[in-house]
């Protein structure tokens, strides 16, 4: 699949198999804005640089390099043209037993309910990266696998299922036994009032892009003066509000331009842009290219 669909609303894989791969390979540069679901999600840096944002923090990682991603957290990613990367997402719940043990105890339970936390970053000098990336591999090989199956071939699916839940087992025993989980009192604390009120936002933005959006609106969301507002989301966020806005509305625009054949003007008005010629210089301040030539070229430089 196409990492560009990776989005905060997506069903990952199925209700039988309940997690799903996605994969970048350049070709341009791509942001995957702010958003948060509440699966999992490790995503291997394999080449190139890369900014990423967990909830108020900005990180800037050269690859190679593996990244945890908990239920929940607000993050984003900057990818290059010359970059490669995948995302393997899935619920931790498909870890958790039936009869309850000491495992399920010490590992699974606390992860699931948030007391105990993977890494958010195991770069290439840790000690554990290799045997995690061979992990990692393996669980991205038997994920290509399963998409490669038919419906007929159920036992070749559920024996890849297997071998995947059975690497994750294995990728938290390595954690586990060199001592790379945090509990909860060991993490730097959060303010979590302030993240719930940046998601409050950041879903209002999401759900309203197609509509004018007044920053005075955005404020009584939270309970904010329109002025302070804009220095408390540029303080969050690292842009302002209305950067932010115009890039969800390029990132949806840019959607449509690969997955419709709506005219550019109709693309435009559809994603709130009024004026084309504004719409014309943002996209391509964003992507580097006009939308004709982003619709042109772009499916298929960057599709699996």
């Amino acid at each position: 699949m196409d990492i560009h669909s990776l989005k905060e609303n997506t069903r990952h894989g199925t209700v039988t198999f309940p997690l799903a791969l996605y994969k970048w390979h350049g070709g341009s540069d791509w942001k995957v804005p702010l958003h948060w679901h509440d699966e999992t999600e490790f995503i291997y840096l394999k080449k190139g640089a890369f900014t990423a944002w967990l909830n108020t923090k900005e990180l800037h990682v050269v690859a190679p390099a593996i990244m945890c991603i908990h239920a929940g957290e607000l993050h984003s990613l900057t990818l290059s043209a010359d970059s490669d990367e995948s995302a393997i997402v899935f619920h931790l719940n498909i870890l958790s037993f039936e009869h309850y043990d000491s495992i399920q105890a010490k590992l699974i339970r606390p992860l699931m309910d948030g007391r105990l936390r993977m890494p958010f970053l195991i770069n290439h000098a840790e000690p554990v990266f290799p045997d995690i990336k061979n992990c990692y591999e393996s669980m991205e090989q038997k994920m290509e696998e399963m998409s490669s199956c038919g419906a007929e071939n159920e036992i070749i699916k559920t024996t890849a299922y297997l071998q995947i839940k059975s690497l994750l087992f294995h990728m938290l025993s390595i954690l586990y036994k060199n001592e790379y989980l945090l509990s909860k009192k060991s993490i730097p604390a959060q303010n979590e009032h302030q993240i719930e009120n940046l998601k409050k936002v950041l879903s209002y933005i999401k759900e309203n892009y197609s509509s004018p959006i007044r920053i005075e609106e955005l404020a009584s969301l939270i309970n904010l003066n329109a002025q302070y507002f804009c220095r408390y989301f540029k303080e969050n966020i690292g842009k302002t509000a209305t950067e932010y806005i115009n890039e969800i509305r390029i990132e949806k625009a840019a959607e449509a331009l690969i997955e419709t054949n709506k005219k550019i003007i109709t693309i435009a008005q559809d994603t709130g842009f009024d004026n084309i010629g504004y719409f014309i210089r943002r996209f391509k301040k964003e992507k580097g290219v006009t939308p004709s030539e982003y619709r042109k070229n772009i499916p298929s430089s960057n599709t699996d």
